[in-house]
């Protein structure tokens, strides 16, 4: 098994660059992702233009149950 870190400064030089490498890796992606994510997903959702809420009626105008549901005693 070949060495690589074999003496003290490279163990230090990738103890200290490897977890700065990866939290730069990480930032970066994460800046990607937080740019193209508003787009997909939008953070406040829209109301419905004015015509069709009032094409939608009153919610009296909604279905009322026929009544208790069955095995239930009045």
């Amino acid at each position: 098994m070949p060495l690589f870190a074999d003496d003290f400064l490279a163990g230090s030089l990738l103890s200290l660059l490897l977890p700065v490498c990866l939290l730069i890796g990480i930032a970066v992606w994460y800046v990607v992702f937080a740019r193209r994510a508003p787009d997909a997903h939008p953070s406040a959702p829209t109301l419905p233009p004015s015509d069709v809420v009032a094409a939608a009626g009153d919610a009296a105008d909604l279905p009322q149950p026929a009544g208790p549901p069955p095995g239930e005693i009045r």
